[in-house]
């Protein structure tokens, strides 16, 4: 019926096709691998990213209660790196920590560095009796924040 030729054909492509199924079939494995190492890698850098959020803020936080870090400051500072824990937002930063909230509206705007210095002096001095009066007016509230966020932050 079938020659020894046709057989032997036969048996070769078989022997070709399980070869080439076995190579994909490892070719999926590795890459499934390679997917969950990714996927490791990143959940160790989000968490690396968070770890390094958090101790920030209570750092911040202990200078701000300490009195070594002026309100205002402290509260920029607090709320960009409360922003950077974006996918974290519970409880809702802007109803939970008004304090900051309000100073940081009230100082978001100003220039800092370079560009503070590089402004009129008369316009500094308005932004600074703006900023003082802010911080004056929202202390309690601004230290009762900070004293949340060192609660809900700290290390245990």
């Amino acid at each position: 019926m079938f020659s020894t030729t046709a057989i032997t054909l036969i048996i070769s492509g078989a022997l070709i096709i399980a070869a080439l199924a076995f190579y994909a079939g490892k070719l999926l494995w590795q890459l499934q691998q390679q997917r969950q190492q990714m996927q490791q890698k990143q959940q160790q850098l989000t968490a690396e990213r968070k770890k390094y959020l958090t101790d920030s803020i209570v750092l911040i936080c202990k200078a701000m209660l300490e009195q070594q870090c002026e309100l205002s400051e402290g509260a920029l500072r607090l709320w960009v790196l409360l922003d950077h824990l974006a996918p974290d937002r519970i409880p809702e930063p802007n109803t939970t920590y008004t304090g900051l909230y309000q100073m940081y509206q009230v100082v978001k705007d100003m220039p800092t560095h370079e560009s503070r210095n590089k402004q009129d002096k008369v316009v500094t001095k308005q932004q600074d009796k703006v900023r003082l009066q802010a911080e004056e007016e929202l202390k309690s509230a601004i230290l009762a924040d900070t004293a949340a966020l060192l609660t809900r932050f700290k290390p245990e």
